[in-house]
């Protein structure tokens, strides 16, 4: 198994997920008009990875960085996906620790946060960044 890395784009944040250090980064902006051209290959990938992980296991924890400026209401489906999928591999044993970034003025994307958290039963660290 692979690292997944995917570059910026216009619409799309970075993605960059390192097997060697197990760390999860999304970051940037969400707001492609075709969101399952981009959320659908991270998803099988990360479904690919719970089997990897189900199968070899690590013993390294998972950090996963949630560095999203913004993201549309498309986004929103697929990012429950990937927080899905987390929450699956942390019934499996995987030790995991989740960061929400947000800008302190941004109290919309500090709710969004607590709500995943609250529907999925996930544990995140808040960390609000000042401009």
């Amino acid at each position: 198994m692979e690292s997944l890395r995917i570059k910026k784009g216009d619409t799309t944040p970075k993605l960059d997920f390192d097997l060697d250090t197990m760390e999860f980064l999304l970051e940037g902006e969400s707001r492609s008009e075709n969101v399952l051209i981009f959320y659908e290959p991270i998803i099988k990938w990360l479904e690919n990875f719970k089997e990897w992980f189900l199968k070899y296991g690590s013993s390294k924890k998972l950090e996963f960085q949630f560095k999203l400026e913004y993201y549309n209401s498309s986004s929103a489906k697929f990012i429950f996906r990937i927080f899905k999928v987390l929450k699956q591999m942390q019934t499996k044993g995987l030790e995991s620790k989740i960061f929400w970034f947000y800008d302190v003025l941004d109290e919309d994307l500090l709710e969004c946060g607590k709500e995943y958290e609250q529907i999925l039963g996930l544990k995140f660290e808040y960390i609000a960044l000042q401009d």
